[in-house]
């Protein structure tokens, strides 16, 4: 949930809020610079995923570290405890189906013995989604959330993934395997892929703004125009979270301090704290705000035809072309000399008048494979 805003480095946040014309070096020497961060959501019904990770120097260049083999578990009033499990490095599941009417806390493990607490959790349980819709304007498209929200959920957290289909800047069904050409098989095909955002910006309302709280049409995405999302076929997905005063106290700062780096007026990073403690050490700073109740969730499609005309530009592919000048014979030697190294593949064959194959012409690589800038394996929801 989130997982780009809680990978912020705090410290080189802390740099560039006191950055100025004249160069400025601050003494960063007691600030720690591997601080735990803790991303999720609990779900009552359902299965929770939990990320741990920790921060990285200022002046690194490594993502931030994943921790494995932690401990955790759920703790109710009553003494009852669930154990999550790490089903990848760093990504702890638990499944169940939890009573929303029991306070709980979730208990972080480390290696080599710290243990971390949040505080008590009350879960909030979500409405539904009343909509997800788009509209076109002359910025592009806007997708947008309607909820409406009641006395105990007032306070909202949206997450969203994007999946959308592109195609390459040449289209080959072509392949040079062993020193032949022949055409690709269906699990091959490099000429559709699938492309995902899964680390989106931070999405908040606070619905008793509003009469009868009712939200309409809160912004999630602003799809631009000539982006790629829309070139076939485009699906968003829509987690919404029903979460605490305090918490969405926590993410509004963060929000802030993600849109608006830089700004003198903007909030200090030491005002971020979040709902999880070291249970020995409580003046050790933990990165994380963790939530717990029943989300909403909610997804849909778009396709071409819906905002037609959409034209498409995509950087990568804008000086892509085949050679036709150049005519690859369909020998053994010349196809290796052609596509051997990899950096060309086939694009085109060419056939006499007699329907034999009488040579190939040929593209570059990143113009022809679109698994380098995607997957060309189809996600399990999706639906043509």
């Amino acid at each position: 949930m989130l997982k780009k805003i809680f990978h912020i480095n705090m410290i080189l946040v802390l740099l560039m809020m006191f950055s100025c014309r004249d160069p400025f070096e601050p003494d960063l020497s007691d600030i720690p610079v591997e601080v735990l961060v803790a991303e999720g959501y609990i779900e009552i019904q359902g299965e929770s995923i939990i990320r741990l990770s920790k921060t990285v120097p200022v002046r690194s260049t490594q993502s931030s570290p994943v921790i494995s083999g932690a401990k955790l578990s759920l703790l109710d009033s009553n003494n009852g405890r669930w154990e999550f499990v790490e089903k990848e490095e760093g990504v702890y599941s638990l499944n169940g189906n939890f009573s929303p009417s029991e306070t709980y806390q979730l208990q972080i493990e480390l290696i080599g013995g710290k243990v971390y607490k949040t505080e008590n959790l009350q879960p909030i349980i979500s409405p539904e989604i009343d909509e997800l819709g788009f509209l076109r304007d002359q910025n592009g498209v806007e997708i947008f959330v309607s909820t409406k929200g009641d006395e105990q959920a007032q306070y909202f957290l949206w997450s969203y993934q994007e999946y959308w289909i592109f195609r390459p800047g040449v289209i080959s069904r072509l392949i040079y395997n062993d020193g032949e050409v022949r055409f690709r098989d269906t699990d091959e095909r490099i000429d559709l892929c699938w492309k995902n955002n899964l680390n989106p910006k931070i999405v908040l309302q606070n619905a008793a703004r509003f009469e009868d709280n009712r939200i309409l049409q809160r912004e999630l995405v602003l799809i631009p125009n000539n982006s790629e999302k829309l070139t076939q076929r485009y699906s968003i997905e829509v987690m919404q979270m029903a979460i605490s005063q305090e918490a969405f106290d926590f993410w509004e700062i963060l929000r802030k301090n993600s849109d608006d780096i830089g700004g003198i007026f903007s909030p200090l990073p030491s005002l971020i704290r979040g709902n999880i403690y070291n249970v020995t050490d409580e003046s050790e700073p933990v990165i994380g705000y963790i939530s717990m109740g029943k989300s909403a969730t909610k997804r849909i499609y778009i396709d071409i035809s819906d905002v037609f005309p959409w034209p498409v530009f995509i950087p990568e592919y804008e000086f892509c072309g085949i050679s036709f000048q150049d005519t690859i014979p369909p020998t053994k030697q010349a196809l290796f000399e052609a596509f051997g190294k990899g950096d060309r593949m086939p694009a085109r064959d060419l056939y006499a008048s007699n329907g034999e194959i009488i040579g190939y012409f040929g593209a570059p690589t990143q113009c022809v494979d679109c698994t380098l800038r995607g997957s060309n394996v189809r996600p399990e929801f999706w639906e043509d």
